[in-house]
């Protein structure tokens, strides 16, 4: 079971990622924003914005296909989980080759004098944008705010080159509608300094700020503050860069607009990381303070009723010059005195009577005589040396 859930996940991403980037290939011819030149031209820029197109569309609908196969089956845990996500990415992969087909083959028509075979030089940058799309597809694979941002990213892409295009069908002028770029805004009066367009170069700016910040908004929202979600936003603004990236060779100071897009597509993804991270760091915020604010105060303890026991004094600690908290000793409570047991015949005969005690008498009932011999008045005093009496002469 796991086998088939694995296998019929893997044949979705196949199949979103090729419809996803045939729908975006036929959006850009209808629009023309997508258009190989059949002429020879002194003006590359059509060519290259084609090119760039092509590019990004490829690695779009390889993200687009592996991201929404997997949010309809629940991720593998644990060590498998790598092993699901990369081969998600591959399976979107070989579904976006339809692509790469879908650009080479219209290509064979271009007319371009520096190479003998256009569709080689289409197709390999629809396979550079496969590529591209495969690395990021891993990544966002399992992140919400990673993919919430290449959708985002392509919606404002497209509603770009929608409004570009009503502009020139009401303006009445003809001008190619580049990757990011507000061309027609600058096309009469350009606001130009160092190479750089600045009313287009805004506008990028702005739009990949936003997106950042509103495409990390419901993961912040779900309490998501990780580095993933905080650099979310420059996961967009990077296949564009990417996209001009393989330009790069090609480019001249004579492109205008398109060089002007290309110098301002690495601040754009500098834009999105501070709009993702800027959500990132409220929402952090605002968490830290609704913590607080919840968190109850500590009761004081109850003091206790004082009963009629026995302190026992403690001797008074030495000042150490350092604040102690105050520790209370336990009051032992005083054991009531139990009287001793004593002999009752030995209470009644220590118990006084109040009468003087009764004098014996003898056999006869006679008082005895009391036979203590008082002593002599004058008693004769032994001497060691008498005197010797006087002779008589």
């Amino acid at each position: 079971m796991a086998d088939k859930g694995w296998t019929s996940q893997a044949a979705t991403a196949a199949g979103i990622a090729a419809g996803a980037g045939a729908a975006q290939l036929g959006l850009g011819y209808g629009l023309g924003v997508i258009a190989w030149p059949v002429t020879a031209t002194a003006a590359d820029s059509v060519w290259l914005g084609s090119l760039g197109w092509a590019t990004w569309i490829t690695a779009s609908a390889t993200v687009l296909g592996a991201v929404i196969a997997g949010r309809l089956r629940a991720g593998h845990p644990g060590r498998w989980r790598a092993l699901w996500r990369f081969a998600l990415a591959v399976s979107s992969a070989l579904g976006a080759l339809v692509s790469v087909a879908l650009v080479a083959l219209p290509a064979r028509e271009a007319v371009r004098d520096d190479t003998l075979s256009p569709q080689l030089v289409a197709g390999g940058h629809a396979l550079a944008g496969l590529l591209a799309g495969l690395v990021i597809a891993f990544w966002a694979v399992s992140s919400g705010p990673v993919a919430v941002n290449l959708i985002g990213t392509a919606l404002w892409l497209w509603a770009l080159a929608i409004a570009g295009v009503v502009a020139e069908l009401a303006g009445g002028g003809e001008s190619a509608t580049y990757l990011t770029s507000w061309q027609f805004a600058e096309s009469v009066n350009p606001f130009q300094y160092g190479g750089i367009y600045w009313p287009s170069a805004l506008l990028t700016l702005g739009a990949a700020f936003a997106i950042g910040l509103i495409a990390a908004g419901p993961a912040v929202a779900r309490g998501e503050f990780g580095l993933g979600t905080a650099i979310s936003g420059a996961v967009g603004p990077l296949l564009v860069a990417f996209s001009f990236l393989t330009l790069a060779p090609q480019l001249t100071a004579a492109m205008g607009p398109l060089q002007s897009a290309y110098l301002i597509a690495p601040y754009a993804v500098l834009a999105g990381i501070g709009g993702s991270a800027l959500a990132v760091g409220v929402g952090k915020g605002w968490r830290n303070r609704l913590d607080r604010a919840e968190k109850p105060a500590l009761p004081a303890a109850p003091q206790q009723a004082e009963a009629p026991t026995q302190v026992r004094e403690t001797p008074k600690p030495k000042p150490t010059g350092r604040a102690t908290a105050p520790v209370q000793r336990a009051t032992v409570p005083e054991k009531p005195a139990t009287p001793p047991v004593v002999d009752p015949e030995i209470a009644a005969a220590a118990k006084p009577s109040g009468r003087p005690p009764a004098k014996r008498k003898n056999g006869n009932g006679e008082t005895p005589r009391q036979t203590i011999t008082p002593p002599p008045a004058n008693p004769t005093i032994a001497r060691i040396n008498p005197d010797k009496p006087a002779s008589d002469k």
